[in-house]
């Protein structure tokens, strides 16, 4: 089973980072979580490849904010002639009905084609708490974000714990995974800085800080942490600040570049 960064940016995509989508394949079945910009990869090698093998494919979204969704325009373009099962958190996550989430969205005059005219895409639903998905187990824990995001588990190989303020249940969800992706808006030594104290306090409404990733990181004892889901406004050199801080904590942590790939152990 390998993970592929699709994308890492968050809310805007830049020339290096597209926004979030995270890839896990596993010989012939595919796994995509969330559909951002990033999930345009595929249309072009390297991550063209994740498609060529892929028999069963499978997209779970963590929530509707746009840059998390707007690759469903995508769809008919990479899925061309493949079936697709596209699940959603039901109404009692998310607050939406999913009646009205991918379809509001993939409808005319929003769309080209309504969602009830496409063909060879499913969409199902997820509950909290252990979902079956292609015969593995799937967790899902609401989250505290403005409009209510998920967090995913996949058996105990990986967690994707993105949008979200910091909360110390996240570690208790990720107890024992191989690899958890938290997201990270800002590095944390904001905070110190009294000039900066209502960016800092906005911030933690709805993200987190690359220090909070790490001390969570470290209180489930996962193998590794990668911090995903950056700030579009800061550039690689700040990253480079945030992994270091982040390694203070949890030395196991890292900052990839779009379309890094790593096994993901049993």
């Amino acid at each position: 089973m390998r993970l592929t960064l699709l994308g890492t940016q968050g809310w805007v995509p830049t020339p290096s980072r597209e926004t979030t989508c995270i890839a896990i394949d596993d010989g012939p079945l595919l796994l995509i979580f969330d559909a951002g910009t990033g999930l345009g990869r595929l249309l072009q090698p390297p991550a063209s490849d994740l498609l060529a093998g892929a028999r069963e494919i499978h997209l779970l979204l963590t929530h509707y904010h746009l840059d998390h969704v707007c690759g469903l325009a995508y769809l008919p373009a990479i899925f061309a002639g493949r079936p697709l099962m596209v699940h959603v958190p039901d109404a009692a996550l998310s607050g939406v009905e999913p009646r009205h989430g991918v379809p509001g969205l993939m409808r005319k005059p929003y769309n080209p084609t309504d969602w009830s005219e496409l063909t060879g895409f499913v969409l199902t639903t997820l509950h909290e708490g252990v979902n079956e998905v292609a015969g593995h187990e799937v967790r899902l824990r609401a989250q505290c974000h403005p409009d209510t995001s998920v967090a995913y588990r996949l058996d105990d190989r990986f967690v994707l714990a993105t949008d979200t303020s910091a909360d110390p249940a996240t570690a208790d969800f990720a107890r024992g995974a191989g690899v958890l992706l938290h997201e990270a808006w800002i590095d944390g030594v904001e905070e110190q800085d009294p000039a900066q104290h209502d960016m800092v306090r906005a911030t933690y409404r709805s993200h987190s800080s690359a220090r909070q990733a790490a001390g969570l990181a470290a209180r489930a004892g996962v193998d590794e942490l990668v911090i995903m889901h950056l700030n579009p406004l800061r550039d690689e050199a700040y990253y480079a600040q945030m992994q270091a801080a982040a390694r203070e904590t949890f030395a196991p942590t890292s900052i990839y570049p779009d379309l890094h790939q790593r096994e993901l152990g049993a």
